[in-house]
């Protein structure tokens, strides 16, 4: 394995580390959203948004520890 392939192999281990779980983001986004409509439906949650609710998220915890 070359070294270039080793560094991006350990960034992903580190990328995967510090993500969110998805269940629990999923939960709470559609917990949150279910409360803001104004009838008992279903909620759909699209992947590319709940991974910028996790992305968003895992910044915001980031910065609260860092200050």
């Amino acid at each position: 394995m070359h070294f270039r392939e080793r560094e991006m192999e350990t960034e992903k281990v580190v990328a995967e580390a510090e993500e969110l779980p998805k269940a629990i983001v999923r939960r709470v986004v559609k917990d949150t959203l279910s409360r803001c409509s104004p009838e008992d439906s279903d909620i759909n949650v699209h992947k590319d948004a709940l991974l910028a609710f996790s992305e968003s998220a895992r910044i915001f915890i980031h910065y609260l520890s860092a200050t």
